[in-house]
């Protein structure tokens, strides 16, 4: 409804037509009552008998004030309509926060590309409202579209695109062209992409993204593919998140030589034919790399062995964030001796950064007592991971159950203890805190243990 400008523009022609005949009916015939000959519409003051007034006038400047608080509403693009319908003045200050963050579903779809693309050639007719689009969501979309469509789509939005988000099976090929030319996009989600993905058309259309932060492949990509050559992996030099997911098999992990400089955050799951061999060689030269990394999160990766990822807290020291899935670690993981990679210093855990650990759980079975919160507990007594503060625990480990939540609560008093000197000191995550949110914080929020789905 809110997207549908080819449908309102009918409707009010419609409307117009018929009143321009029956005006011209009643001038033939003056018997007629020519007030009864108009549609009475429902806006009508008349039709709700109240007297009619202008519209109070506000300053553009308070207007924009109040879209912006309506446009991160839940209900956003029903209330930026509505708004859209009140005055002239309105409706311009309105338009351009209607159409930069479209919510994108299968009723609404159809519409909203007619009006994207009222036409199939853009040189025959274009559509000012496809500058305004800046977030195209399409993860709502299975089969309310074909890959033509959104093909055009992202060629008539492609100035001034900045997040996309691939539908699941109307994306293909005729897409990279497009995603090549949208020199704004920041961030690229292709993880729900179901057709499988050649890595190298991928690789060739984000060389030109150089404003690209976050990127997440396609679950299908490299299945079925040729060989890639290393020479074509290139990343874009601002990516500061990547998610690698999909048939990648140890010719693509051996051929990543180098990583964006910029890089933060890594995370690597849902890798089927990825062996351990390759992923360990991948985390060591991101290890020799001295990227600024702060997270890595590693799961359901099959063919891993159940003591595959022990070593990756030697390998990074300055990380802050670690997710891992319990199939592939034992507690050796906290042992600072335990160096089976070679790094080039000797880990001390004691200066490690970690803040926060999450242990999941990839489905394979007999692993739900592999850790419990007592080594964890031992770890922290021993002095080692001093900025650890935050565990997290999959709900299938079972940490909330029976006699292992006696251990649960010890540590959640032990890290809750650490958290009450961090915030009495402003140390910790509270250092770089301002007086005002120092105050105003609950270490509660910062320090504990959280069973998660």
């Amino acid at each position: 409804m809110a997207l549908d400008q080819q449908r309102n523009w009918t409707i009010s022609m419609a409307e117009s037509l018929q009143a321009v005949k029956n005006k011209t009916a009643a001038n033939k015939d003056p018997s007629l009552d020519q007030s009864s000959l108009f549609p009475v519409r429902d806006d009508d003051p008349k039709s709700h008998n109240y007297r009619a007034t202008e519209p109070a006038y506000l300053p553009n400047e308070l207007v924009l004030d109040i879209l912006e608080y309506v446009a991160i509403s839940a209900e956003a693009q029903k209330s930026l309509y509505t708004c859209c319908l009140l005055t002239r003045q309105w409706l311009m200050a309105a338009l351009p926060y209607l159409y930069a963050y479209p919510k994108i579903y299968g009723k609404n779809y159809e519409p909203f590309c007619r009006t994207i693309c009222p036409s199939i050639n853009l040189r025959i007719k274009e559509s000012p409202l496809a500058g305004l689009v800046k977030v195209l969501n399409l993860g709502m979309l299975v089969h309310h579209s074909s890959k033509s469509v959104t093909a055009r789509v992202l060629r008539r939005t492609e100035g001034s695109l900045e997040e996309f988000v691939a539908p699941q099976a109307s994306f293909a090929l005729n897409s990279y062209a497009a995603l090549s030319k949208s020199h704004n996009l920041r961030s690229l989600d292709l993880s729900l992409v179901s057709e499988a993905q050649p890595l190298d058309m991928l690789f060739k259309s984000l060389r030109s993204l150089n404003h690209l932060e976050r990127l997440r492949f396609p679950r299908s990509s490299g299945f079925g593919s040729n060989t890639v050559n290393p020479d074509s992996i290139i990343w874009p030099q601002a990516l500061k998140d990547l998610h690698i997911s999909g048939g990648i098999d140890a010719n693509f992990l051996y051929g990543i030589v180098h990583f964006p400089p910029a890089l933060e955050r890594l995370t690597i799951e849902h890798c089927p034919q990825a062996k351990s061999h390759a992923i360990r060689q991948l985390l060591s030269t991101l290890s020799r790399a001295h990227l600024p990394l702060k997270a890595l999160s590693l799961s359901h990766m099959p063919r891993l062995g159940s003591s595959s990822l022990d070593p990756v807290l030697g390998l990074f020291p300055g990380l802050e964030e670690l997710s891992v899935s319990v199939d592939y670690i034992t507690p050796a993981i906290f042992n600072p001796d335990f160096q089976e990679w070679q790094s080039e210093d000797t880990p001390n855990f004691l200066d490690h950064k970690l803040r926060m650990l999450s242990f999941t759980n990839s489905g394979n079975p007999g692993v739900d007592d592999k850790f419990s919160p007592i080594d964890v507990l031992l770890t922290l007594d021993e002095g080692s991971f001093p900025s650890l503060r935050r565990v997290k625990i999959a709900k299938s480990l079972g940490w909330d159950r029976g006699e292992t939540r006696d251990e649960t609560e010890a540590l959640i008093d032990r890290l809750q203890e650490l958290g009450t000197k961090d915030y009495d000191n402003k140390t910790g995550v509270y250092a770089s805190m301002s007086t005002q949110q120092w105050k105003t914080a609950d270490w509660k929020d910062w320090a504990g243990v959280w069973i998660i789905d």
